[in-house]
């Protein structure tokens, strides 16, 4: 029995599905919504939830939601909500939940205020021995580099999501470009500018879905670069906005099973030292020996269909859509249930 069957079969729940809806074209130019989910995207999980056998109503995140939560018309929530304003802006919802003592799914907001701040995950992923480039985090523009910090580097805003601020002139090849990079995007977005040591092996991204401590790891997708010429390629704003010629996307990944496992394993223990909960998504890459390293967690993937990272990933690993929003909320259903219970 799969788990889209073994949820139909359970009591109709009322699930209320929050989230910030995208209202503008994502472009260069203006990124304020490129991590909100679009009206189809929002149809599309709402439409598998019903068909569960659950009953859906919609929340966007704005103002009016704490009235609305207070009203106690959900047993449970499943959150997409990015949030808007802050480093803590993801954490909201999560913490209001909380607060209103609603089961919910995903992570919460201990987990996706420390993954949103780049920095603070790669140093617990760090402190728990895992790999990772090394990096410091600018304010300025004028800070002193460490020692082990080498070029080039990748220059990245340390609280945004969804590539944000991430473009093909991000690398830096030198003292005097990496400043000029970092007061350029210091302008821009708040909370810092992460600079690492750029990372020259293969890209990879690991779905995870289930429990903290052993979670169900999806086979890794790599990010194929096919600008050979280009000698520090990196995953770009552009290319998650559009179509293009300069990426494409191998699900699953072509790897010998000795690296697939470190893949795995890297993604496992990130996701279980960042406390991450019933779905996460761990971007890797290779280091010039091809150790993966950690680049970043995103507790909360995108979820459009066919085209979010993690949906491609379900897909190669012959998990439909429909089954990928069950296995998120299926965790939060149980928990919902033993709350009733205890």
């Amino acid at each position: 029995m799969t788990t889209k069957d073994a949820l139909a079969q359970q009591k109709s729940l009322r699930i209320g599905l929050i989230y910030n809806l995208k209202r503008k074209t994502p472009a260069v130019e203006d990124d304020s919504e490129a991590e909100f989910d679009s009206p189809a995207t929002v149809g599309a999980i709402a439409k598998a939830l019903e068909g569960l056998g659950h009953s859906v109503e919609l929340f966007e995140a704005r103002d009016n939601l704490p009235g609305k939560l207070a009203e106690g018309t959900i047993d449970i929530a499943f959150n997409i909500a990015e949030g808007s304003g802050g480093r803590s802006r993801e954490a909201v919802v999560p913490a209001l939940l909380d607060l209103y003592d609603i089961e919910y799914t995903g992570s919460d907001a201990t987990t996706l205020s420390l993954t949103l701040d780049k920095s603070l995950a790669k140093r617990i992923v760090a402190q728990a021995g895992l790999k990772t480039a090394p990096f410091i985090l600018m304010f300025t523009g004028k800070e002193r580099l460490p020692k082990d910090l080498t070029f080039p580097v990748v220059c990245k805003p340390n609280a945004e999501g969804s590539s944000k601020g991430i473009f093909a002139k991000s690398v830096a090849n030198n003292t005097d470009e990496l400043r000029q990079i970092v007061k350029s995007l210091i302008k821009r977005y708040s909370g810092g500018v992460l600079v690492e040591s750029f990372l020259s092996g293969r890209e990879f991204s690991v779905g995870l879905l289930g429990p903290n401590k052993k979670p169900k790891v999806l086979p890794p997708m790599e990010i194929v670069f096919l600008d050979k010429d280009n000698p520090t390629p990196i995953y770009t704003f552009e290319h998650k906005i559009a179509d293009n010629q300069e990426v494409r996307y191998q699900a699953p990944a072509d790897v010998d099973p000795k690296l697939k496992k470190k893949l795995e394993t890297l993604a496992s223990k990130s996701y279980q030292v960042l406390g991450c909960r019933d779905v996460s998504r761990i971007d890797i890459r290779l280091d010039a020996k091809g150790e993966p390293c950690f680049i970043e967690c995103n507790p909360l993937p995108g979820l459009s269909p066919q085209w979010s990272d993690l949906c491609i990933i379900a897909g190669a690993a012959e998990i439909s859509y429909d089954e990928l929003i069950a296995h998120i909320v299926a965790p939060a259903i149980k928990r919902f249930h033993a709350r009733k219970r205890s």
